[in-house]
């Protein structure tokens, strides 16, 4: 990145200042990106695009974190301060959508948390020979945000890049990136390298207009959806709610099998025998997904992993763990018959025994959706003993243990609540 800084829009032509009828002193006196101005470098008229895409866009100076919603929206606009990268990453793991463009500001951190790497744009197109400052970027896959946009306008924009995720939009020459998209948990994550293709004076390129309409409307997510904007000297308040919870897949599994190992000892009112089974399970698990976990850093603040799902017409998919030959055949078997050992103990029953028995006697311990998803359980688990039985190369990934497992937990804690 360059190391000296400049006025985010400094050069951008001064007659375009002049004809929005604004004297130069007075353009530079608002602060770049303000909602309220109507000045070239202000945002006003994408407080006017909000309206149209029925957005609900709230401008503010600060940030509370305690007053966003869960799975709300954030726009960031060329913050000069920071915003707590612990809870943007935990905003976005929550379900949160974040847009963040930056050029020149105090982004350094953020990208570096999310492995982005930004460079000046060292080929591009110019809009016209004498506005070279003025780029084109172009859009390069299908996505809601490039709907009805040939081109972008930029002003001095910074080349972004990330090791996994394709650029949605670029400029030509050596393709460097200015807009990516990626997925972080049940989360979106837009950056972009130049903040001020939103500013008013952009507006007039119909390209940025429908793309500022696009992106509002992506984040929202909804019409009538809400959209928090954040630009400049933002200050922040409090912290996000979840912030402190694990974040991490590899941590999240071994959590919810340490949670299913304590629901088992329980129900089989004996330590003796799990504890064993419990080592390999909590082993096999959680060196596999050590070794799945897709990037240098595995964790919470590696940001989005994995290519985009071009091919399938979804890019802001992004694959986060692999099964790469893994096979948890063995610890599935295991999970079956602790299972079926803590039903059994659960309802006073004895092998041999079938289903039917067992959840006759469950029936007064769980509901009749609790009973489903407990014949859903043994049935899946029956399968894949079957398919040993008959031969079959039968196949366990990671990805299905841990949902078995997450599964089971649900199933141990109902049964070990108090006949209704």
């Amino acid at each position: 990145m360059r190391s000296a800084p400049r006025s985010n829009l400094k050069h951008l032509p001064w007659m375009t200042a002049l004809a929005l009828g604004f004297t130069p002193t007075l353009a530079w006196a608002i602060p770049d990106y303000d909602p309220q101005s109507r000045t070239w470098s202000g945002t006003s008229e994408l407080v006017r695009i909000a309206a149209e895409a029925e957005v609900e866009l709230r401008p503010t100076t600060t940030l509370d974190w305690g007053q966003l919603p869960r799975g709300g929206a954030l726009l960031v606009l060329h913050p000069r301060n920071s915003l707590g990268l612990a809870d943007v990453s935990a905003f976005l793991d929550d379900g949160g959508r974040v847009a963040w463009l930056d050029d020149f500001g105090a982004s350094e951190e953020f990208w570096r948390w999310f492995q982005f790497r930004s460079e000046p744009v060292l080929e591009g197109v110019p809009r016209a020979p004498e506005l070279p400052e003025l780029l084109v970027a172009r859009p390069r896959m299908a996505h809601p945000l490039t709907v009805g946009v040939d081109a972008l306008v930029t002003n001095l924009p910074m080349a972004l890049a990330h090791p996994r995720l394709r650029p949605v939009f670029d400029f030509a020459g050596r393709g460097q990136g200015l807009l990516l998209v990626g997925q972080i948990r049940a989360g979106k994550l837009v950056v972009a390298g130049d903040p001020s293709v939103l500013i008013n004076t952009m507006m007039r390129f119909p390209g940025n207009r429908q793309f500022a309409h696009n992106l509002l409307a992506f984040l929202a997510a909804r019409p009538g959806g809400r959209v928090t904007m954040v630009y400049g000297d933002v200050r922040v308040r409090g912290q996000w709610q979840g912030r402190t919870r694990a974040r991490t897949r590899r941590r999240e599994a071994v959590n919810t099998l340490n949670t299913a190992f304590r629901s088992l000892s329980d129900a089989l009112g004996s330590t003796s025998v799990l504890r064993p089974f419990a080592a390999l399970l909590t082993l096999a698990v959680t060196c596999i997904v050590a070794a799945l976990a897709w990037g240098r850093r595995p964790s919470e603040r590696s940001g989005p992993r994995g290519p985009v799902g071009a091919t399938a017409g979804v890019t802001e998919r992004v694959a986060i763990f692999s099964a790469r030959g893994a096979n948890l055949l063995l610890p599935a078997l295991v999970a079956r018959t602790l299972l079926e050992g803590a039903l059994l103990r659960a309802v006073g029953l004895k092998p041999p025994t079938d289903m039917r028995a067992v959840l006759d006697r469950l029936s007064t311990r769980l509901g009749s959706a609790q009973r489903d998803d407990v014949r859903a359980v043994l049935t899946e688990l029956d399968v894949v003993a079957r398919g040993v039985e008959d031969g079959e190369r039968a196949k366990v990934s990671p990805k299905a243990f841990v949902a078995v497992w997450r599964r089971v937990a649900g199933v141990l804690r109902g049964i070990e609540s108090p006949p209704r």
